[in-house]
């Protein structure tokens, strides 16, 4: 991994682009702290509200990750523990205490599922997570993640394991998200997401930033060959001929 430099504004929303293998996991696990340090070395500066986090002494904020900073993962299966309930992980998640405080959640876990195209509450709460698709359980961290209300959502990839009518919700309550000034990192590969989401892309090649800008700057008038031929892929397969 090389020439990897980017921000995000307050209220702004980043593409990464790219084919897989392209870095693009790898680059916002780096930001999260969620890279193995005896396999991966990581040199620069992450800065997040311009305090460093890279250092090894770094003051790292009090509930940064998750609660000012939330990941939802391509892989779902990663975020639960496979021994527990989804209902009683999501409880310790929240430190729902008290019947009026859980009412209150559930309540509103119920419409933020709802809104992501899961209807039975019920059944996911008592489900353990392998009792569920991975399309169900994508839907289930991104609702968890917008009821956590972060600064900054990274969202890997958070469409490919969902049907057509799910993605759409998704990228609807995403498109809300952004409408109400909250920062997102959207990791795709898809050039459609990104525009429907996107204020910047930045497009990786092999561990690298090979082009960024302008959404519609770098979509209407892509620098690099590769570039073009991510758009053309892309638009090809939404419309069936691939």
């Amino acid at each position: 991994m090389k020439g990897i430099s980017f921000e995000v504004g307050k209220g702004e929303t980043l593409g990464l682009i790219g084919e897989s293998g392209s870095g693009k996991s790898l680059t916002s696990k780096a930001v999260m702290h969620l890279l193995n340090s005896r396999v991966f070395t990581i040199n620069g500066s992450i800065k997040w509200k311009n305090e460093e986090m890279l250092r090894k002494n770094a003051k790292i904020p009090k509930g940064w990750r998750g609660q000012q900073i939330a990941m939802i993962m391509q892989n779902p299966m990663t975020a639960f523990a496979p021994m527990l309930r989804l209902g009683r992980q999501i409880e310790m998640g929240f430190d729902l205490k008290g019947r009026n405080a859980k009412q209150t959640f559930y309540e509103q876990f119920d419409s933020a599922l709802k809104s992501v195209n899961l209807d039975d509450m019920k059944k996911i709460l008592s489900s353990y997570p392998d009792e569920l698709s991975g399309g169900m359980l994508q839907r289930v961290m991104i609702a968890i993640t917008l009821l956590k209300k972060p600064e900054l959502i990274i969202a890997d990839e958070c469409t490919t394991a969902v049907d057509a009518a799910s993605e759409y919700m998704i990228l609807n309550q995403l498109d809300e998200q952004r409408k109400n000034g909250m920062s997102m990192i959207v990791i795709t590969h898809d050039f459609g997401v990104a525009a429907r989401l996107c204020d910047r892309v930045a497009v990786m090649r092999s561990g690298s930033i090979i082009e960024q800008g302008k959404t519609l700057d770098v979509f209407r008038s892509p620098q690099t060959e590769y570039t073009h031929e991510l758009s053309a892929a892309s638009v090809l397969f939404r419309e069936g001929i691939c």
